[in-house]
């Protein structure tokens, strides 16, 4: 039968038409004549003794003041941009997403957005308290400062001897609340900088007490976006406001499509980091747009949330797939609720307005609805629960009764059909446009949802989309009593890790599970470990699996959780079935966090070391960077930041005393700089890229590979002749040290082509600054 519109094909009888045929995975330009020469006229030009001004003062003369006002922004947000600002700003986004699970599931019903944003709003009052209280602080200090007098040298010694803010007595508000004040004192640099460069378009500075007032206005509404982001989803532009700014400063909208972003909470954090810089340039630039005004919280102009739609429609369709009459067609049933999966990832545009999209959900719920008709009913839901209940409930700690084993098979079922819409949104336009490619899909999705829901004992034994060859477990939906959040593996793996498996898998803070168990205070290897795996929903964040683990309230524990990718499963867990590749877009090599969306998998490793798990605080950037391209001294400089154990190593490396002879100084060098080759060249050349060093990341590839040549060398040399520095720093009681390798005077030109001898620091603790 054809179908109008581009989506013909055969007849489903030839693919579908009966259950028995069907197929079931169950058992610059400048003038050259001046206006007043005359045509033809030589007139020389006048030596350069005469003018008091420098040619680069003119050259600023003969430029756009849009130009210059475009130029003086990007070195704005270059100096703004602070990766440990976003990484605690992300790391806060977790904490109120574990705070959040454990308020819900207090409570005998969940309550609703405005009462669970309520609760958080309270939660993280005392940060927000105590970040303008510090902000206060600072501007008292700072006084009434002009930035068009003030000399540059002046305010660097009175940043340096700023107050301090104290302590909340939560890691995580401390490490938000520092960054906070790191970037307050860029701006206040920023503006002393900025008037050095005599922009008519800035015209006056306000004084810095006054700045540091309308910077701490922006703070109270950046933390109501974090509960926001938790409890709703946070919209994929930037504010009205802040795209006004944007386009104000020459920066263009940066706004981004939410086919790119969809479902990322890295990229929603980011987005907020972005937009509080571009409000902080927009104090100083363009100040009578008030960026500070026009805040409030986003929450009350907010719909339901996809997200939580889908909740409901999971819910939904798995009470009705346990109710249907046994071999009664689902197809009506699934038909309604693949609109609410689309919802949250949808389906490619290209080629689908064309053929239809209410044909292809009709021919995708028609097709899933037979594959699924043999476990329809509750004779089949009474099947499904009791291997369920044995390997899942109980598996998980969780005691069982009929109900609670009914309900988990009708989620099992949902969770299926979700597993198969959620897979063919990756699949190209094409498929969609071919009804056999279509089926084909729809079969292979089909399968794999199955084996990942379906507990093995329903599983014909050879079907080839089983996840493990051995023990299996099933995904079940957590928490238990309240809104489910993110799935979890029924099973706790143990696994001996060997040092040279450890050695082989990577992890987030750019280290590998090696420098993580040995943080964790792993000295003798195998080392036994219990490893544990989550799957995220639509609206999962690292927060909701982190509250997990009761003990971590006030750590940053989200860091603990890595993606599980078939590779990584392959070596750790020898069933790379368990891993899930990418399926959105695969974040560039290097990438910090790799945030959630639906059906990725993140593991979480403990090592059994004195009878119990051992934490201790880790960075989470082993390596930092830092760009400043405008002011009185342009540097680049990259930090290497060392653990307390990696400390340990390395004494034992370079102290002659401890080896009984000379030091180690390979081994020391190869200890510092083994991992930067892997990762730092991809976050170098997407930060020149930002800071408009070159047009993409193709052509910053070689300025990259130049600065970590150069990292590497600087490092090199330094432990040759200084390596006595180092020994000290890590003798201080402050946790673990730094090294900073500095690459100063440079610009955009010289990033682009040349790179001057980095200069070498040694700071105890982990440094997070420039």
């Amino acid at each position: 039968m054809s179908v109008a519109g581009g989506f013909a094909p055969t007849s489903l009888a030839s693919g579908v038409g009966s259950a028995e045929e069907t197929f079931s995975p169950f058992g610059e330009v400048r003038p050259d004549v001046p206006a007043s020469q005359s045509p033809g006229e030589a007139v020389p030009a006048p030596p350069m003794s005469e003018s008091p001004f420098g040619t680069g003062f003119l050259r600023e003369l003969d430029r756009g003041e849009s130009e210059l006002l475009a130029e003086a922004a990007q070195d704005l947000l270059t100096e703004f941009e602070d990766e440990d600002f976003t990484d605690a700003l992300e790391a806060l986004v977790d904490e109120a997403a574990a705070r959040h699970v454990t308020d819900t599931a207090s409570w005998s019903a969940p309550p609703s957005p405005g009462q669970a944003q309520a609760l958080l709003e309270q939660w993280v009052e005392p940060l927000t308290e105590h970040a303008e209280r510090a902000l206060d602080a600072l501007a008292e200090h700072l006084g009434s400062i002009d930035p068009h007098t003030v000399g540059e040298s002046e305010v660097a010694q009175l940043l340096e001897a700023a107050p301090d803010y104290g302590s909340t007595g939560n890691e995580v508000f401390d490490n938000f609340l520092g960054s906070l004040l790191r970037k307050a004192k860029s701006a206040v640099s920023g503006a002393v900088s900025l008037a050095k460069r005599g922009l008519a378009a800035v015209g006056k500075l306000m004084p810095i007490n006054l700045l540091l007032g309308k910077l701490k206005a922006l703070v109270r509404p950046l933390i109501e976006k974090v509960v926001t982001a938790v409890v709703h989803r946070l919209p994929p532009a930037l504010q009205p406001l802040a795209r006004t700014l944007a386009s104000k400063l020459g920066l263009g909208s940066a706004e981004t499509g939410p086919a790119e972003h969809e479902g990322d909470q890295e990229d929603t954090v980011t987005r907020l980091a972005e937009e509080f810089d571009t409000r902080m340039a927009g104090l100083l630039l363009a100040p009578q747009l008030d960026p500070a005004a026009g805040e409030s919280p986003l929450a009350a102009g907010y719909e339901r949330e996809p997200a939580g739609e889908l909740d409901d429609a999971r819910a939904r369709l798995a009470e009705q797939l346990v109710d249907l009459p046994p071999g009664k067609d689902p197809s009506a049933e699934i038909e309604q609720f693949i609109p609410a999966v689309l919802a949250v990832r949808p389906l490619v545009k290209l080629g689908i307005s064309m053929i239809g999209r209410d044909r292809v959900v009709k021919f995708i719920a028609d097709l899933v609805g037979r594959l699924i008709q043999p476990l329809i009913g509750q004779d089949a839901a009474h099947q499904l629960s009791r291997p369920l209940v044995d390997i899942g409930l109980r598996a998980l700690g969780f005691e069982a009764s009929t109900t609670a084993g009914t309900t988990l098979a009708g989620e099992a079922l949902a969770s299926t059909v979700e597993g198969t819409v959620m897979r063919l949104t990756e699949l190209p336009a094409e498929a969609f446009a071919d009804e056999l490619q279509l089926e084909s899909a729809v079969r292979t999705a089909f399968a794999e949802a199955a084996a990942a829901s379906v507990p093995a004992q329903l599983l014909r034994p050879d079907l080839p989309e089983r996840e493990t060859a051995g023990e299996g477990g099933v995904w079940i939906l957590m928490p238990r009593s309240a809104r489910p959040r993110y799935r979890r593996y029924s099973r706790v793996i143990a696994v001996p890790v060997t040092r040279q498996l450890a050695r082989a898998v990577p992890w987030s803070d750019g280290g590998t599970l090696e420098s993580y168990l040995m943080d964790r205070g792993v000295e003798s290897w195998p080392v036994p470990t219990e490893v544990q795996l989550y799957e995220a929903l639509a609206g999962t964040q690292l927060g909701h699996l982190a509250a997990d683990e009761a003990a971590t309230a006030g750590e940053d524990a989200a860091g603990e959780l890595q993606p599980l990718t078939p590779e990584i499963a392959g070596l750790l867990l020898r069933e790379p079935g368990l891993g899930r590749a990418s399926w959105r877009r695969v974040p560039p090599h290097g990438h910090h966090h790799h945030r959630p969306w639906p059906g990725r998998r993140y593991y979480r490793v403990r090592p059994l070391v004195g009878g119990g798990p051992v934490r201790t605080r880790r960075p989470r950037r082993r390596v930092a960077i830092w760009l400043e391209l405008a002011g009185p001294a342009p540097a680049l400089r990259v930090a290497i930041r060392l653990t307390e154990q990696q400390g340990h190593q390395l004494l034992n490396q370079l102290d002659p005393a401890a080896r009984r002879g000379a030091p180690d100084l390979p081994g020391a060098l190869t200890e510092l700089t083994n991992r930067l080759r892997t990762t730092l060249p991809a976050r170098l050349a997407r930060r020149f890229v930002r800071a408009g060093v070159v047009a993409d990341v193709n052509a910053a590839a070689p300025a990259a590979e130049r600065v970590v040549n150069g990292v590497v060398s600087a490092v090199s040399t330094f432990l040759s002749q200084r390596a006595n520095l180092l020994t000290a720093a890590m003798r201080d009681p402050a946790p673990g040290a730094t090294i900073v390798v500095t690459f100063a005077g440079i610009s955009r030109q010289s990033l682009a082509t040349t790179l001057p001898a980095g200069q070498v620091s040694v700071h105890p603790g982990w440094r997070r600054h420039g």
